[in-house]
């Protein structure tokens, strides 16, 4: 048995294998909960006490969903997710979530107050995409208060979100990949658009590159910029863990590669710098880009999809997932085989005459 001094609660190893964990609350009963182990019931102590003595501990029967994700976006959004990740969470439970069911006790939240709420917003001209990303904010912050013992189950788990149609990527040809760098030639730009196709980078992932990310022939991704509303440029880590990456660059490219390194200041913080020594903004860059697509009659379409192209390309020429995975930072397999099944049935086509030519 392990005791703690009074206030801190204690643990207790029971007879069936099990160990206890209790705490005193403010208003003087005792909390507790029941573990695998040791250090399952140590964490969830000091969780515990760490929100008794800061204060944050209610009642979880008075906690309402706005009390709630308040909470969360202090604890935790701010925490770990990323600067546009807060701002789009922030932005749906702020005019979308809290002004209909904000007022809902937390132990009273009930699927079909999710159900009416999605069905509201359907109703008031909100697109399916909008109202999947308000279920999407309401099961991930309901899981933690899962995680923190506010509530008993997800009740998310039970509504039933609009479907969404994954969006077939906009993915320019290699020809006319070939005449955007041709039209950018002598700008910086022409090297911006040449590490997208050539390496799939993001674009941010790309402003945010320093001229030592790039040695040795291999890009390394540690950073991007992104723009966000009253603060300007900002420096955040890539979008996942997984983007944080070592990319090679095509041996036709490294030569290019290095005139562009050799021919910079040796001050300038930034691969791509502006004249006064700061990252060129995503809007300039995606005004540039529309400028060129207009120069060759394209519609506009986002930067993304020179990554895209980056992608289609190694896919059509059977790379292996795994690899092409690797090269764009995605998360899983899984999602890169889905952002790009429009491709496979083609690729099924060959892998058929392949294995016919054996017979």
């Amino acid at each position: 048995m392990a005791r703690r001094s009074k206030g801190e609660g204690s643990i207790f190893h029971r007879k069936d294998g099990y160990w206890t964990a209790q705490v005193g609350l403010p208003n003087g009963k005792r909390k507790t909960k029941y573990f695998k182990t040791q250090k399952e019931a140590r964490d969830w102590l000091r969780e515990q006490n760490q929100a008794v003595n800061e204060g944050l501990w209610v009642e979880k029967d008075n906690i309402t969903l706005s009390d709630f994700l308040d909470r969360y976006m202090k604890d935790i959004g701010e925490h770990t997710l990323r600067p546009k990740t807060i701002e789009s969470y922030s932005y749906l439970i702020r005019n979308h979530i809290v002004p209909e069911i904000g007022y809902v006790k937390l132990v009273q939240l009930r699927p079909d107050h999710l159900q009416a709420l999605y069905s509201q917003k359907l109703n008031a001209g909100l697109s399916n995409r909008t109202v999947y990303y308000i279920h999407a904010v309401l099961h991930k912050t309901l899981e933690q208060a899962l995680k923190w013992g506010l509530v008993s189950r997800n009740v998310s788990d039970l509504a039933e979100p609009p479907s969404v149609k994954r969006k077939t990527p906009v993915i320019l040809s290699i020809e006319q990949a070939r005449k955007l760098l041709e039209l950018s030639a002598g700008t910086r730009y022409y090297y911006i658009y040449l590490l997208a196709i050539s390496c799939g980078l993001r674009e941010g992932e790309i402003l945010g590159l320093y001229p030592s990310d790039i040695q040795n022939g291999i890009v390394r991704v540690n950073r991007a910029i992104q723009a966000l509303p009253g603060k300007g440029l900002v420096i955040t880590e890539p979008k996942t863990k997984n983007a944080i990456r070592q990319v090679k660059l095509p041996s036709s490219v490294i030569p290019t590669m290095q005139d562009y390194l050799d021919s910079l200041k040796p001050n300038q913080t930034f691969l791509f710098s502006t004249a006064n020594n700061t990252p060129i903004s995503p809007r300039n860059l995606l005004r540039h880009f529309h400028k060129m697509l207009e120069e060759m009659g394209v519609p506009k379409i986002p930067f993304h999809s020179l990554r895209h192209l980056h992608a289609s390309i190694l896919l059509l020429a059977n790379v292996h997932p795994k690899t092409v995975q690797g090269r764009l930072g995605h998360s899983t397999v899984l999602l890169t085989l889905d952002t790009y099944s429009h491709l496979m049935p083609g690729m099924d086509e060959d892998a058929a005459e392949k294995i016919s030519g054996l017979f």
